[in-house]
């Protein structure tokens, strides 16, 4: 893994792009949509969030059935302000079943087996895109190209972000969504006000950071300067870890096991490198020295909020709403407690002061292969992708629910929190966005909070693929794959508590290699290159 990337150049500029394909054969349709606009979400619709040209998108009344997931936090409403907002500019009325995230997938499976299925569904799972695409439950996007202008023009911009949604048989049966994996970006977080009180530097490199947390171990000898969350079982924080070391971990939320260099075209598998190797050693170092929470590889989430809240620990790595997680609790006793956000340094020899694109979230429309309104539906999913629909669907109605400066800025009338906007309109809810701007999120967080979110995206480095296997390659990653995920969890574990010893890195990396680690490799390769040569067409 290198600094530079120039051959995603390459990626993004992949070949011709589908263009000449046959529309597919479409449904007979109850109504006449109204030409969809053919402006490219870049330059813009029309800008202003007005109904555009002659009215709505369809000149008579739609009804679409539709199938999504209810969130706990903000469960659905039939009388959400989304919905009628969206009626308003496209004519579309929704015949919606709504159903609880934690029973999704079972009522999906009972709508399966009756034969009836929604001419919508919003799926939030990779699994079930390919478990009932792979059955003709969906239509392939690519077939009906010609019909989107909108959604074409949108993912020939977007190819790279598009290759984490394609099928295995490379196919595209999912819209993808675009903006709300803002949410789930995730950095290194740091104690300012302690910072400033010990006169500390920001750390840039291995030897820096180790330092600050000496000084640290120095000033507050109770303490573990460094404490972490979600290493239990599978060691997930490596994942964020690894790569400013110049090598990655097992990433089990995106189906892979090695991580792809883009400068040299090479599936790595991290946890066998000599840059992985380093890593653990520096970490056994600092649970050694008692600069490391003792319990890192065990705490719980409960355990990690009360050591952080309690100056127990003074950096971790977290998701960075949780500045404002913590800042808004502490400072109720602790008013000078300030939680920021710490940019990445680079470790090791290989390392590099960046971090790995954490703002990622697969979510989206498919569309059934039974609908008898598929013309309607690929005018409407075609209109969710234009600048109109995105300013929208979660700004709401221009000027009604924010106010917006001379410099552009917005903020909401109403609203202090995310949860609350949608709670209250539906905006930003499953099944009421492709496209969606975090500006609208972001504009509810404190200002040390979106100050750095902004920063954080100057350190993202490419977005690793998703990666999706045939039924022979699943075989593979689930046998083979699972066993060696399995040692590697056991045995870095034992290297990190001191159990096994640094001296046997060699003797372990042969196990690994000896576990089939070239077959799993290969299924890696295979399932890339198909989506690539699909892109390409």
């Amino acid at each position: 893994m290198k600094k530079h990337f120039q051959k995603i150049v390459s990626l993004l500029c992949l070949g011709a792009l589908l263009v000449g394909m046959l529309a597919g054969c479409s449904s007979t349709s109850s109504s006449t949509p109204a030409p969809a606009s053919t402006t490219a979400p870049a330059s813009g619709t029309s800008g202003t969030g007005e109904p555009a040209g002659d009215g709505p998108l369809f000149a008579e009344p739609v009804t679409l059935s539709m199938m999504t997931p209810s969130h706990a936090s903000w469960p659905f409403q039939s009388d959400w302000y989304v919905i009628d907002l969206v009626k308003e500019y496209t004519n579309v009325s929704f015949d919606i079943t709504s159903v609880d995230t934690e029973g999704f997938s079972e009522k999906l499976n009972l709508q399966m087996l009756s034969g009836e299925l929604p001419d919508l569904i919003y799926l939030l799972s990779p699994g079930l895109v390919t478990e009932y695409s792979s059955q003709g439950a969906f239509i392939n996007i690519f077939d009906y190209m010609d019909q989107m202008p909108n959604f074409k023009a949108w993912y020939e911009q977007n190819q790279l972000y598009t290759l984490s949604y394609m099928s295995a048989d490379g196919g595209l049966y999912w819209f993808p969504q675009q903006g709300v994996e803002e949410t789930n970006r995730r950095g290194w977080l740091y104690r300012k006000d302690v910072f400033d009180e010990l006169e500390l530097d920001i750390p840039t490199n291995q030897e820096e950071f180790y330092n600050v947390l000496v000084k640290l171990k120095e000033a507050y000898p109770d303490s573990y300067p460094l404490g972490f969350r979600s290493f239990v079982g599978s060691l997930n924080q490596f994942n964020m870890i690894a790569p400013s070391w110049g090598t990655y971990h097992i990433t089990n939320e995106d189906n892979r096991f090695f991580g792809y260099d883009y400068d040299t075209g090479e599936w790595i598998f991290g946890p066998t490198s000599d840059a992985y190797r380093e890593m653990v050693a520096f970490y056994h170092q600092l649970y050694e020295e008692g600069l490391l929470l003792p319990n890192f590889l065990t705490i719980d989430t409960n355990g990690w909020q009360d050591v952080m809240s309690n100056s127990d620990s003074f950096i971790t790595l977290d998701y960075l709403s949780r500045i404002d997680f913590f800042n808004n609790a502490v400072r109720e006793t602790d008013p000078d407690f300030t939680m920021a956000y710490l940019p990445p340094a680079s470790f090791g020899s290989e390392g590099q002061a960046m971090f790995p694109n954490s703002a990622k979230a697969a979510m989206g429309f498919v569309v059934s292969s039974q609908t008898k309104h598929l013309d309607e539906v690929l005018a409407f999913v075609d209109w969710m992708y234009t600048d109109e629909a995105r300013d929208l669907l979660s700004w709401g109605r221009p000027g009604e629910l924010y106010d917006e400066a001379a410099d552009g800025t917005r903020t909401w009338k109403n609203f202090a929190t995310a949860a609350e906007m949608k709670q209250s309109t539906g905006l930003q809810t499953y099944g009421f966005y492709e496209l969606y701007n975090f500006d609208a999120e972001l504009s509810t967080f404190s200002e040390d909070c979106r100050a750095a979110t902004v920063e954080a995206r100057k350190y993202d480095l490419i977005a690793q693929p998703v990666l999706a296997f045939t039924d022979e390659e699943k075989e593979v990653t689930e046998t083979i794959g699972g066993q060696i995920q399995t040692h590697v969890s056991e045995e870095i574990s034992k290297f990190l508590l001191g159990e096994r010893s640094m001296d046997e890195w060699d003797a372990y990396v042969a196990e690994i290699e000896a576990m089939g680690l070239d077959q799993l490799r290969a299924v890696h390769e295979s399932s890339y290159a198909r989506v690539l040569a699909a892109q390409q067409g």
